[in-house]
């Protein structure tokens, strides 16, 4: 069965996949600089929490190809949160939350209308 649950709010305060609840916790704000950071050090997985509609998990082979074509490009920094300002009238705010079990550090994109 898969898990049918969607976001309701921003920040999101918990993760999930279609098997359920993640036991993974917001560690902290991510600027460009710090997402690219962890891009170098390995490998990362990228989650989108927009309210209304499921979490959606990018795939850990299109972290690259999702960060260039469409993260970097709605990553708000701290001061810049005017969704206007971006591509589609969409902002992304970034944080980091940790993995369960050691796995690759999850960044989490919320997404701003």
């Amino acid at each position: 069965m898969r898990h049918g649950k969607v976001v309701t709010r921003i920040p999101v305060e918990e993760l999930w996949t279609d098997e359920g609840a993640l036991p993974a916790t917001r560690l902290r704000t991510l600027d460009r600089e710090a997402i690219r950071e962890l891009l170098r050090r390995g490998p990362v997985r990228f989650v989108v929490a927009d309210v209304g509609h499921r979490l959606r998990w990018i795939p850990p082979a299109e972290r690259f190809d999702f960060w260039k074509r469409d993260g970097n490009l709605h990553l708000a920094e701290a001061d810049a949160m005017h969704p206007g300002d971006f591509p589609d009238g969409m902002a992304y705010r970034a944080s980091e939350w940790t993995a369960p079990g050691g796995e690759a550090p999850i960044i989490v994109l919320e997404v701003h209308h």
